[in-house]
């Protein structure tokens, strides 16, 4: 067990539970157009409802969304290493695109990150 930062996120139901511990790697645009955290895919564990768990093809990874309300949590991107949740970064910082490879990797399965410039 790590003594770092974590998190817990579930899904609208809660029947479904996921942790991630210590920092981001990037915010970015998924290819829907919505907002997503990227974390390295060590970082991220089911924490409850793993029988809960569904996975499908998504987005150029595996999609995981609760059985019973149907939320994605959740977008495994395993030969870029990351898991992109749903969701803003918390801050600034958190939100600077990952470095290369993953950044070339994820942009090429229609990531989008945001220029440093605007702001």
């Amino acid at each position: 067990m790590s003594n770092g930062l974590y998190q817990r996120l579930a899904c609208d139901c809660g029947a479904v539970c996921l942790l991630v511990c210590g920092a981001p790697l990037g915010g970015a645009v998924d290819p829907a157009g919505e907002p997503a955290t990227l974390w390295p895919l060590e970082a991220v564990q089911v924490g409850e409802g793993v029988d809960e768990l569904v996975s499908r093809e998504a987005s150029g990874g595996v999609g995981l969304s609760c059985r019973r309300c149907g939320e994605v949590v959740g977008v495994e991107h395993a030969e870029a290493g990351v898991v992109a949740l749903p969701g803003a970064a918390d801050n600034a910082q958190d939100a600077a695109p990952p470095a290369a490879p993953s950044r070339a990797a994820l942009e090429a399965l229609g990531y989008r990150f945001p220029s440093k410039g605007n702001g």
